[in-house]
């Protein structure tokens, strides 16, 4: 037969191991992707849901010309108010994707369009991004999103875009 102080300390373990195993369901999980909050200012901003994420694609809006791979104030200006808003609402890491249009060596345009997107990620660092919280991709003239065998075409691959994963 059990004593008393060993059915007490078998009676004590298993309580124990019930409060630990009950207080452990409740713990809810830390949240994965991005709030209501978040998504509205993407939108508000001009994102668009992509398949990689929360993309605003800056053509049209932030082109750069031929062989260009500095931001213009207007441009700036627009980098900046993204940069704030998505501060603003706890969004901390983007990814900064450079292109080019189809025009040229591959190879060069490849470090042109990773210097336009260094352009987007110095103007987010000054705005309080932090620089390892910024990833950069040259992508070169391989998703061009209008044809390169015209002037606006060509004008309209030249862009950079930002975008936010939610993760």
């Amino acid at each position: 037969m059990f004593s008393l102080t060993q059915r007490s300390l078998r009676f004590f373990t298993f309580t124990l191991f019930m409060a630990v195993l009950a207080l452990s369901g409740c713990q809810t999980a830390p949240q994965k992707g991005l709030t209501p909050a978040q998504i509205a200012v993407l939108k508000q901003q001009g994102f668009e849901l992509t398949e990689e994420g929360w993309a605003f694609g800056l053509s049209g809006k932030v082109l750069f010309g031929s062989d260009v791979d500095h931001l213009n104030a207007q441009s700036t200006e627009i980098v900046e108010r993204i940069g704030k808003a998505l501060r603003g609402v706890g969004i901390e890491r983007v990814r900064v994707d450079g292109h080019t249009d189809g025009s040229g060596k591959e190879a060069y345009n490849e470090q042109l369009s990773l210097r336009r997107a260094k352009s987007v990620g110095a103007v987010l660092t000054s705005i309080g991004l932090r620089e390892e919280n910024i990833q950069l991709r040259g992508l070169g003239s391989s998703e061009p999103v209008a044809s390169n065998t015209t002037t606006v075409g060509r004008t309209e691959n030249r862009r950079v875009s930002i975008v936010v994963i939610a993760d």
